[in-house]
């Protein structure tokens, strides 16, 4: 079964860094000159050469979070579709309130749907052709070879994970596309039982071959590559899998939770609880460019009188997208709960502007101009653009606080939730000991009490306070069968619901659109029984 996405046929050969000189008094004029080392076979028949081709997955992982098409939208779909967001207006809302991305044909669909299925089986199609030079090339160290082979592995493994949650109907090949297969299609998905094969094979390999400690920062390690296989073991239901795992992480000496809720989000995330990371840094080749999730989901509380921009107020915001009151009624349960206001949220932008402060106003008081009602719609509105409390998991501290795009790394995976889904598989196996142990790990370094009791309700709160806008909301719900309850219950706010013309997007939800659809871009390159998922046609 081959890979075959709507890429342009010139793609398949993976984009190389050429340095062509021309000389126009020349005979060889209309002569390439190739002044690099790295060509296709480079890359493909030398260790150094494959290596390179690794550090190109990065890349291509990082891109997802670069794109700006649609103000930004495309990155933050996962977190619009939760159930702890608001969509408040621009593009990403109209993900969060299901008028894109929900049915077959739409825009939102064949845009930011559409990119997600394209980006990940790019990732797929480049790994799969560092595995199988790696795999069949001589000459080389062992431990070399199994470096590059568990790198590609992770991220062939991180990237099928991620497509079979979204869309569930995939396909899963382990072979390269060549000018000789790229017109190949597939037919027919593949089963469960082959997805989750491979996703288990190529994690057991990364984990026996990568080290804890030795990984460059912003790579795979063999913390990451256990993080993963203990969520695929959780999607298995193999309580005592996840628990091993994560044991493994946790009792490594390798991590830890840093002691402040404060630091974890704070400058470059290379500290004890990072696990994988994507890089953005600045000035630095190969360092990626800017994103601007940060511009999304904190507020503008900036166009307020009294308020000037800066950092300490989250930087530069639009407020399309923000913390809906579900959760910041999580947050706000406990009154110690030291994640308000720390690296992770904002829930208070300070007056910092004497020239423009509202009368009766002081320098550092809490912004208070406007009321989450329905009694004065322009105050209603102007609460969730300029005061409703935001996110600010993406905040480059270093940035100029009226720019919108930010060099700031992106944390994927990290030790707080390793914690919490070693909770949750020691609490299925009945250690429940264990599980309030994992828990509170997480709970005290917020400043909350320690819970006596545990069951699943109690997890998915915890991991709604910890984890809300870190892409993993969504899935968390689908894998426990919550997340059409969750989301009926949860999703947007109500009198943000019932202020839009369009609908209340708790009306256009239905069970089905747990599994995203597949764009019909898609469906037209596959084969032509290629199925479809249940609900859209």
């Amino acid at each position: 079964m081959k890979i075959f996405t709507q890429i342009k046929f010139k793609k398949i050969i993976p984009m190389l860094s050429f340095a062509l000189i021309f000389t126009a008094c020349s005979d060889d004029f209309l002569k390439d000159e190739l002044l690099s080392d790295t060509s296709v076979d480079f890359l493909y028949s030398t260790p150094q050469g494959l290596e390179s081709a690794v550090v190109g997955l990065y890349t291509l992982n990082r891109q997802i979070y670069e794109d700006k098409d649609l103000n930004g939208a495309h990155p933050l779909i996962l977190q619009a579709k939760s159930d702890l967001s608001v969509g408040i207006t621009g593009e990403i809302s109209l993900y969060s309130r299901l008028l894109w991305g929900a049915s077959l044909g739409d825009f939102g669909t064949d845009s930011g749907i559409n990119k997600y299925w394209i980006h990940f089986y790019k990732i797929v199609d480049r790994s799969n052709a560092i595995i199988q030079a790696a795999e069949n090339i001589e000459d080389i160290d062992e431990d070399r070879r199994n470096q590059i082979l568990s790198e590609a592995k992770c991220m062939r493994a991180n990237s099928f994970f991620s497509l079979y949650r979204q869309f569930n109907n995939i396909f899963v090949t382990t072979v390269p596309t060549t000018p000789e297969n790229a017109f190949d299609v597939p037919s027919d998905k593949s089963s469960k039982e082959e997805i989750f094969t491979l996703l288990k094979s190529d994690l057991d390999f990364a984990i026996a071959n990568l080290d804890f400690t030795t990984a460059q920062f912003g790579r795979f390690s063999q913390g990451a590559a256990r993080h993963i296989r203990a969520k695929v073991a959780m999607w298995e239901e193999d309580w005592a899998e996840a628990a091993a795992q994560t044991d493994a992480i946790i009792q490594s000496g390798n991590y830890s939770l840093l002691p402040s809720t404060n630091d974890v989000f704070k400058g470059d995330l290379n500290h004890s609880e990072t696990l994988f990371t994507s890089i953005f840094a600045r000035e630095t080749i190969g360092g990626g460019g800017e994103h601007i999730l940060n511009w999304n989901i904190v507020s503008e509380s900036a166009a307020a009188p009294g308020i000037v921009h800066s950092v300490e107020n989250g930087g530069a915001g639009i407020g399309f997208l923000s913390l809906n009151d579900y959760a910041i009624n999580l947050l706000n349960e406990d009154p110690n709960d030291s994640r308000r206001n720390s690296s992770y949220y904002i829930f208070e932008y300070l007056f910092n502007d004497e020239e423009t402060l509202p009368a009766g106003k002081n320098i550092g008081d809490p912004l208070d101009l406007y009321e989450n009602s329905q009694t004065d719609q322009n105050k209603f509105m102007l609460y969730y653009r300029r005061q409703n409390p935001g996110v600010i998991k993406f905040l480059d501290e270093d940035a100029v606080p009226t720019d919108r795009s930010h060099y700031k790394n992106i944390m994927v995976y990290r030790l707080a939730e390793t914690y919490l889904i070693g909770a949750e598989a020691h609490m299925m196996l009945g250690n429940n000991g264990i599980a309030l142990d994992y828990l509170n790990a997480v709970r005290n370094r917020a400043n909350t009490a320690s819970e006596t009791t545990i069951d699943l309700q109690t997890i998915l709160d915890e991991r709604a306070r910890e984890l809300a806008f870190e892409g993993q909301r969504w899935y968390t719900l689908k894998r426990t069968g919550k997340l059409f309850e969750f989301l009926l219950d949860h999703m947007n706010n109500d009198n943000m619901n019932e202020s839009y013309p369009e609908g209340n997007p708790k009306v256009i939800l239905k069970e089905y659109m747990q599994n995203w659809p597949i764009p019909q871009k898609q469906i037209d390159l596959l084969g032509p029984s290629y199925p479809q998922n249940d609900g859209y046609n």
